[in-house]
This record gives C-alpha cells, structure tokens and sequence, in this order.
C-alpha cells in the first residue's frame, strides 16, 4: 500500500495539475488550495508563494524525469552509446505529462518557473550538446570522424521539430525511429558502454547548481 501523499505532495501535485489544464496564471494559492483540499493558511505555511510552489514542483518534476532515465540508462546493456541516451531523454519527457507540457506545450510557463526567486535545482536541458557528444567521443562511445556539433545542430531540429508537430499517434515510432538512425551512423562499435554511461552520469550531476537570489515578481 502506497505511503500517503504529505501536504508538500498534495500542494506540488495540485500545481502541476492546474499549470496543465490551465497555464501559468490559474496557478494561485487560493487555487492550489482548493485543488489540493488543504487550507489556503496551510498551503501559505509551506510556500509563500504560488512561484515558489512551482519551483518547487519543478525541482520534484526534473529529479523524477532524470532519475526514469538514469534507470533506463543503467539497465540498458547499450545505455552508455549516443543512441540510446537520446532516445531514453526524448521518452522521458514525452511519457510525463508534466515534463512535456512544459518543454513541449507552454514553453513560456517553464520560462517564468525559471526566473522566479530562489531560482530551482536543476537546468532543464534536454538537448544534447556538442560538448557531451565530444566526451562520448572519448570514451569511445561516438565514432572518431564525426562532428558533434554537427550531430547536435541535428538533434536539436529533430527535437524542436518533434515539439512543433505534437502530439503524435506514433511517437514511440518516431523516437525508436531517430535512436536508430543514430545507431547506424553515430554509434561506435563496442561492446562494452560503461565508460558513456559514466559521461551520461556526470553531464546529469552537473544539472544540480546552487539556488540564485533575485525575483521577477
């Protein structure tokens, strides 16, 4: 039997359920109150705010979606290779509600989340970079004669073209599609990944940045 929410929980998930259906702006405190069935004194108790609210459920939605792929990753014999980073990264986002509202549907609610005081956890970059292509490269997981930035100008149109034309009957499809792609002229030929799964930990460690001060309110 699943533990009970707490009221943090119930006070993240009800933002996140009204940023959904609603935007940015519905989410107010004497909304997430009602939503959650908690009190609006209560819910002021643990956030002063309805944007520290969404930072917070921000930093839950990202530790989520990062710790679904790392599993992916570690699972899979193959994880460590261009390929599968990108595919596991793609259907970590598509395959949460939350996550895909933000990067794919309201781009600019993720904006404001963004620069709100006490600004979140962890930089949501899902793109793959030239840089991390270069690493992958030497630790052997990336053939030598390719060029990353290249390789990651490519991605970033396939990502932004896959957000422009949602939602998709065949996303699996798609995404299984380009990892394939990838694999056939991107991925070297080894047998073992470990050393890219370590690069792939590393670049997602390297989300994690201090709280900044300062606010857009």
């Amino acid at each position: 039997m699943p533990a009970p929410l707490t009221d943090v929980d119930r006070i993240l998930t009800a933002a996140a359920d009204i940023l959904m259906a609603d935007g940015y702006d519905a989410v107010t405190i004497p909304a997430i109150a009602a939503h959650s069935g908690l009190s609006e004194p209560e819910v002021s108790e643990l956030f002063q705010s309805s944007g520290d609210a969404l930072v917070a459920m921000l930093n839950r939605e990202f530790a989520a979606m990062y710790a679904g792929i790392v599993d992916h990753i570690e699972r899979d014999p193959r994880g460590g290779l261009l390929s599968r980073v990108y595919l596991y990264i793609l259907a970590g986002i598509y395959e949460r509600p939350l996550s895909k509202t933000l990067f794919v549907i309201d781009r600019d609610a993720l904006n404001r989340i963004m620069r709100h005081s006490h600004s979140f956890r962890y930089v949501p970059q899902v793109g793959i970079r030239g840089e991390m292509i270069e690493r992958l490269q030497e630790a052997g997981m990336v053939r030598r004669d390719i060029d990353a930035s290249m390789i990651s100008s490519v991605l970033s149109v396939c990502s932004a073209g896959l957000a422009l034309t949602a939602p998709h009957d065949d996303l699996d499809l798609v995404i299984r599609g380009i990892s394939d792609l990838l694999a056939r002229s991107v991925d070297a030929d080894v047998a073992d990944t470990e050393a890219g799964k370590r690069v792939f930990y590393d670049w997602a460690t390297s989300l994690t940045i201090p709280s900044r001060s300062g606010s857009d309110d």
